[in-house]
């Protein structure tokens, strides 16, 4: 007898389900289809897809916010492209942060290794090793894995290569986007 009461049940929440189904089709105005839309740009550029360790989350996401708010995507393809320049953005700042880590190991390094008067005098400083522990360790780390990825080669002269390919690659985008803006408002004018 419970078996035919669930069954009974069921069928009532499947007709309710379809009733229901058919009062929530989505957006009805450009607004709302527009602001549904950029869920892709929310969901797309989600923290955790983005950050490596050591960044803030925080950090991430008011750049996120400004970037938004300066490129005011109107369309998908206008979502998209705004989502590859914040990587892309991202990416240029994570190289900085990268750039002092190797450099801070390099002066580090070329400290403990010189002969010159100022290693020797810098080696002689009590205070040489809370310096030298005091550098920021998340560009230390870092720099460290980023040296390691180069296997030992030059990995300053990498990192720079890296940095311009990417700088180019989203002036590019930005050219792009901005182009295709100034089209579309030729087009409605």
């Amino acid at each position: 007898m419970s078996k035919e009461k669930t069954n009974v049940v069921s069928i009532k929440r499947i007709e309710a389900n379809r009733r229901n189904a058919k009062h929530s089709t989505g957006p009805k105005t450009s607004a709302g289809k527009f602001r549904s839309s950029r869920n892709s740009l929310k969901h797309g550029l989600e923290a955790r897809r983005h950050l490596i360790i050591g960044e803030d989350v925080k950090e991430f996401q008011e750049y996120r916010t400004s970037q938004i708010r300066f490129y005011d995507p109107k369309d998908a393809i206008e979502v998209d492209d705004c989502i590859q320049i914040i990587v892309l953005g991202w990416k240029l700042r994570r190289f900085s942060v990268v750039e002092t880590g190797l450099f801070n190991q390099d002066i580090v390094q070329q400290i403990k290794t010189s002969i010159n008067n100022i290693g020797v005098n810098l080696l002689k400083r009590s205070d040489f090793e809370e310096v030298a522990k005091e550098l920021d360790q998340i560009p230390e780390l870092q720099g460290l894995s980023f040296r390691r990825d180069c296997k030992e080669e030059n990995a300053n002269i990498k990192l720079n290569t890296m940095y311009i390919r990417t700088l180019v690659c989203r002036q590019k985008l930005i050219d792009n986007y901005f182009a295709r803006r100034n089209s579309n408002k030729n087009k409605i004018n």
